[in-house]
């Protein structure tokens, strides 16, 4: 397990915790009312599961309704596409798409170009991808 989705609500922190994740560390996050600021509050930075260090991951523009921890060290690119093609977890395979368009989004496109000029010799994972790909881009 690489990544972890979680809906966002007002409950996002608890079902977090609940899956058995523990805040690591803190940062400052100001809040505004127009130009004005309102007040500082702390937020989690990054987490703690199984020893390992889970940093959130902005899917905003992909999923708008979620919340994404990554697992650090992050992976490289040809892991993470390794990853959206074989993973058992949907949460892999989608977090793997979107750590991707975030931080290697030319690769990702050349990626996607060379799995549409294989046209009929492509695998059911390749597939799968390509259909995940076309929703997102």
């Amino acid at each position: 397990m690489f990544f972890r989705f979680f809906t966002l609500s007002a409950n996002t922190e608890k079902d977090i915790l609940k899956a058995g994740f523990s805040v690591n560390s803190y940062e400052e996050v100001n809040v505004y009312n127009g130009d004005k600021l309102e007040f500082t509050t702390q937020t989690p930075k990054d987490y703690l599961f199984k020893e390992d260090v889970w940093s959130v991951i902005d899917s905003s523009d992909v999923f708008e309704q979620s919340c994404v921890l990554a697992k650090t060290p992050y992976l490289s690119f040809d892991e993470l596409w390794e990853l959206l093609l074989y993973a058992d977890q949907e949460d892999d395979r989608m977090g793997a798409l979107v750590f991707m368009q975030k931080r290697y989004s030319q690769q990702l496109r050349q990626e996607q170009k060379a799995l549409q000029g294989k046209k009929n010799d492509i695998s059911k994972y390749e597939k799968r991808a390509m259909k995940m790909l076309s929703r997102m881009m």
